[in-house]
């Protein structure tokens, strides 16, 4: 490799373990995040995807990574690289019937590369999110005098994959993902009595440390029609049992609560490295596109996932199965190199709609969002810069539940270079 393809693999790696680093931050998530392994991210894994509403099962591009199906990778130009990186802003409103709370976070997203290995073999790698866990739930009972029950909870969990694509004909992808994810889960309970110092309160403290491999499969077929071409994706997850490690610790105390300073008492449990199974459901997925030369596309992707059968411990949590409608679209005005700016830039939009496997006291937790994007070419150059905007809302203020209306940037950065041509002068 020259020496200035170096410096830009020096870059590259720089930026993939900064995300590494970022990925142990607690980001901005519901109050639903206690449940389960919190808000699981089953959306699109970079800016470009994200502008679409989300679609993915049938995107298969030479310039864009997309690890939601690993059979992408089959159309990676065999003389180039590409790395695709980003970050988001979060802003977001959390109303029950009768009070409302506003948060916002800021948070490095994804970083990605891919290449090619041969003609027939195309690999990626990258780091995403997996899944966030924050809250803070207080409920007040008067059964046995004034106490709280206070709920906390912090941590989420990264996926680092290694995609593989083969094509097996002009026109036929087929791929496997390995994934390694990791990260802790914590959750902090706590019974305290508000009104006295002297009465004797509780706390469990629990953080899950997950390491684990898990797997998922994918398949393109294109069918060429004229100038235009017909994409059809599809993906599968692999259900797995993956390793946790689990510290309990459940003591006694006096205070404890609203920053007055602990008194151990007693020490009721205390447990460290405890085996703890993960039973993840499987779960699969299907997309269509179509696209006219370099100039529009449209697609539609269907998901789901079997989280009845999740378990920590042999606990399901009273999740329900999740699935996703997605559908979207970019569109290109005609381009030349004279010609101007506006034209070459790509504007996309879409929407998604999702049942999340939150299913809270028989209400089912539903999802929805719209979503705009550009792409804004950089002169003289392959890369571009990416924005999406999405504005959706999540949950219900019935039945005593929480709503989320929320809104979204994510910015990124997609290069895609000649690495492997050989210079013809010295």
């Amino acid at each position: 490799m020259k020496y200035h393809n170096t410096k830009k693999l020096i870059f590259v790696i720089s930026i993939i373990l900064m995300a590494l680093n970022a990925s142990a931050q607690s980001d901005l998530s519901s109050p639903y995040s206690r449940f389960g392994m919190g808000d699981v991210f089953t959306g699109s894994p970079n800016t470009i995807l994200k502008g679409m509403g989300g679609i993915s099962n049938a995107i298969s591009d030479h310039s864009i990574l997309n690890p939601n199906n690993p059979a992408s990778y089959g159309a990676i130009d065999s003389l180039s690289f590409l790395f695709d990186a980003g970050f988001y802003i979060k802003t977001a409103t959390f109303s029950t019937s009768n009070m409302s709370e506003k948060g916002s976070n800021a948070s490095f997203d994804y970083a990605s590369i891919g290449l090619s290995a041969t003609k027939w073999w195309k690999m990626g790698l990258g780091i995403t999110p997996y899944s966030n866990r924050e809250y803070n739930d207080i409920t007040t009972h008067n059964d046995l005098g004034k106490y709280n029950i206070d709920f906390k909870g912090e941590g989420g969990l990264s996926r680092v994959f290694f995609a593989n694509a083969f094509k097996i004909t002009k026109n036929l992808s087929i791929g496997a993902t390995a994934s390694y994810i990791f990260g802790t889960l914590s959750d902090l309970t706590s019974i305290y009595f508000p009104d006295s110092t002297y009465y004797i309160n509780g706390k469990r403290s629990i953080d899950n440390r997950i390491n684990d491999f898990k797997f998922d499969y994918g398949l393109l077929y294109t069918i060429p029609i004229k100038d235009s071409r017909l994409n059809i994706g599809l993906t599968y997850s692999q259900g797995s049992n993956i390793n946790s490690k689990r510290d309990i610790f459940i003591r006694s105390m006096f205070k404890g609560y609203d920053d007055l300073v602990e008194n151990p008492i007693d020490t009721l449990k205390f447990k460290e490295n405890e085996n703890v199974a993960i039973k993840i459901p499987h779960g699969f997925g299907a997309g269509i596109t179509f696209e006219k030369g370099n100039r529009w596309m449209i697609g539609a992707d269907f998901n789901w996932t079997g989280w009845k059968g999740f378990e920590l411990n042999g606990v399901n949590d009273s999740l329900q199965n999740s699935w996703n409608i997605a559908v979207g679209g970019e569109y290109k005005p005609k381009a030349t190199s004279i010609s101007k700016y506006y034209k070459k830039i790509t504007y996309r939009a879409g929407f998604h709609y999702d049942q999340t496997y939150y299913n809270i006291n028989g209400t089912s937790i539903n999802k929805f969002g719209i979503t705009f994007g550009l792409g804004l070419p950089v002169p003289r150059s392959l890369t571009s810069f990416n924005i999406a905007l999405e504005f959706g809302s999540m949950g219900t203020t019935s039945n005593n539940l929480v709503k989320e209306n929320y809104f979204n940037i994510s910015i990124g950065m997609s290069i895609y270079d000649r690495w492997f041509v050989k210079r013809k002068y010295k």
